[in-house]
């Protein structure tokens, strides 16, 4: 919907998706400063915002989930009745249009970034799925671990901000490559246990290089390699990778890491677990500088191509 009403989506589209990270940080430290913590005062060390913790602070953070499922329905209504209208468009709609999409993948440019987004998507939910866990281990408390997560996401609103002048001066190819580097790098510094925790806490800032440099660059460029007609079930297609397929993958990865990887106590070797994830951070990252080529618009050729193969699949 966001890149049916855009003019510039290469500058636009961070500047409208900068809100979501916004709304996760407001979320990440509200719930916190009015539900979990008492006597608030603020540190150096992140996450800066610290207190006493209330008794039963778990069945505090199981209300906050309720609380999430009723503000749903708000949301639920806000689009159905302030979204813009966005009718289908019916002149020159491809009937075959996922069809067509799925086509794309006959493209070298957009075939190579779909096959990095998938380990990327997979080692990004690690991500969500352990870090609670390895930041408890480092010491911080179940009240502390979310603000201190928003790290990543303060970092990542600078991102965004950046992404479209960032995009038009050093291109795709260096910013998405980049963007698969910090997961290495992130990664990297959280699999050596003799580093201080603040620096491993405060590694979570290149989280925002992760997500904008290489998630929001590649939605932008599969908006813009996609013919017109197809470029809404181009994203369903992209989406259904990095947000399907990733994810159910990364889950099973995961399980299999925290299991395979224990310490002589019984818990997980997190030193261990994150330097095989930063490894599979490093090769997409080669993989993709080494093969991607990229395109600045929707190339004539490629459109004819996929025209072509639409008519003999009707």
């Amino acid at each position: 919907m966001a890149f049916s009403h855009l003019t510039d989506r290469d500058r636009e589209f961070p500047r409208g998706r900068v809100w979501g990270t916004i709304g996760w940080i407001a979320a990440s430290w509200v719930v916190p400063m009015l539900c979990l913590l008492t006597g608030l005062h603020f540190q150096a060390m992140p996450p800066f915002l610290v207190g006493a913790e209330v008794p039963n602070v778990t069945g505090r953070l199981a209300d906050s989930l309720r609380f999430s499922a009723l503000i749903s329905w708000g949301y639920s209504i806000y689009c159905l009745l302030l979204l813009p209208h966005t009718p289908p468009k019916r002149d020159g709609v491809e009937p075959l249009a996922f069809a067509k999409a799925f086509g794309l993948l006959r493209d070298r440019s957009f075939a190579v970034l779909v096959a990095a987004s998938l380990p990327i998507s997979v080692i990004h939910q690690i991500y969500f799925i352990q870090t609670p866990s390895f930041l408890s281990s480092l010491g911080l408390r179940d009240s502390q671990i979310g603000p201190a997560m928003t790290i990543g996401q303060f970092s990542e609103i600078v991102i965004m901000a950046l992404l479209g002048r960032v995009l038009a001066r050093f291109g795709f190819r260096a910013v998405i490559t980049l963007g698969a580097v910090a997961y290495f790098v992130r990664y990297l510094i959280w699999s050596v246990p003799t580093l201080p925790a603040s620096v491993q806490v405060s590694s979570q800032a290149l989280h925002g290089v992760c997500y904008a440099c290489f998630f929001a660059a590649a939605f932008i460029y599969t908006d813009r390699v996609a013919p017109p007609d197809v470029r809404h079930s181009a994203q369903t297609v992209f989406g259904i990778i990095i947000l399907g397929g990733g994810p159910v993958l990364g889950g099973i990865l995961s399980g299999w890491l925290a299991g395979h990887y224990l310490t002589p106590a019984g818990g997980v070797d997190y030193s261990v677990l994150w330097r095989v994830v930063a490894f599979i951070g490093l090769a997409t990252a080669v993989f993709f500088w080494a093969l991607f080529r990229e395109r600045k618009e929707e190339a004539p050729s490629l459109a004819a191509g996929l025209e072509a193969g639409s008519s003999v699949a009707v």
